[in-house]
This record gives structure tokens, sequence and C-alpha cells, in this order.
């Protein structure tokens, strides 16, 4: 495992600047056993190099919206987007995921989440409203498959013995129920391999 950058798209994120992204952030008051999966991973994780994701800051994304920073968004275009965000999603519905397994990759530790095809056609849904309102320049970054990323590498470290020990933590998955998805602007820290945000709309699944 080695360090893990932050990317603007396919650049490096820019020091002190913020980038808009479309998140699904877990509630674990709701999702206790996600909550009890998470405190044992980073239990595990703890003797290894990586920054862990504070329960607040977990979220899977579902895209980065990367057509300009987060600084040049005025009050009316962030309006603009969560307007079309909430009319196109109000009924897609909400649905469950099971999170887990956790699995160490190159520079970050992250866990599954499946069934794809309702987190899939989720993604592809807000992708299609973001091209719509900010145009095909805003979607130069791929979110990927669909994950929860619990800790993030600050230093070299052996794959094998981090996954040997994510596998003693059981149970190794847990469910959580997706019923709305978030519109922030974040932050990341490069050097503290930290992820924050500041919220900018909720908007209902229905």
């Amino acid at each position: 495992m080695k360090p893990f950058a932050f990317r603007h798209g396919a650049e490096p994120w820019p020091p002190g600047e913020t980038l808009l992204h479309v998140y699904v952030i877990p509630d674990l008051d709701q999702n206790p056993e996600l909550a009890a999966l998470t405190a044992g991973c980073r239990e595990a994780l703890a003797p290894y190099p990586l920054a862990c994701v504070e329960d607040r800051w977990l979220h899977i994304t579902l895209a980065q919206i990367a057509d300009v920073f987060g600084s040049a968004y005025s009050e009316a275009e962030r309006a603009e987007l969560a307007a079309a965000l909430t009319g196109d999603l109000a009924g897609f519905g909400s649905f469950s995921l099971t999170v887990g397994s956790c699995l160490a990759q190159a520079s970050v530790v992250m866990f599954d989440v499946h069934p794809d095809d309702r987190i899939a056609a989720l993604g592809t849904r807000v992708r299609e409203v973001i091209g719509r309102v900010r145009g095909p320049g805003a979607l130069s970054s791929e979110a990927g498959i669909a994950h929860m990323t619990i800790g993030y590498a600050n230093g070299d470290a052996d794959n094998a013995a981090i996954q040997r020990d994510l596998r003693r933590v059981r149970p190794g998955h847990a469910t959580m129920r997706v019923s709305a998805v978030q519109l922030v602007d974040v932050s990341v820290d490069a050097e503290a391999k930290t992820v924050t945000w500041r919220p900018i709309a909720t908007i209902p699944l229905g």
C-alpha cells in the first residue's frame, strides 16, 4: 500500500480548493450494525499508517462535479443543481445495501457495497443530471464501482497483513438504508489525508 493522492478529475487536487460532490452519507444512529462494523475495522487498522475516516465523514461517492472549483459556484448555481437533482430523484425510491467486506487496496481501505444494481443506477441518474445542468466537462471524474472508504494510506504498508487483520472483524458485513443523497462542498487535507465537507442540500429519493 502506498500513500493516497486526492484527485480533481485526472489532475491533482490543488491545495485550498473545494469541489462539489454528490454523496450517500450513512446515518450510523439508524444503522447500528454498520456503526459496529466501522468501529471494529478502525480498531484492526490502528497499527497501520492509515488515516481512518471518522463516522461523520463516511460516504459513498456518486459523483465529483469537476467543471469548476466550489468557490466559483454562485448560490443560484448551487440552488439550480440541487433543484434538478431533487426533481429527477424524487421517484427513485429508497433501498438497502450490504456494506462489506472491507478490502485493502493500492492506497485506501474500503468497504465494498452491494448489490450493484440500485446504487449503480442511482449514480448513473445523478451523473445524467449533472451533465444536463453543468455540461460534460463536469463529469471528468469517474466514481467507479460504489464503495465506502474507511482509511487513506499516509505511508507504506503490507496489504496482506492489513487484509488478514480485517478478516478477523466479525461480523464482516452490515446493512444500511439509502433514502437520500447529499450535495456537498468538499475539502481535502493532503497531509492529514482527510475529507470533510459543508452541506449544500439533502435530496430525498422519495
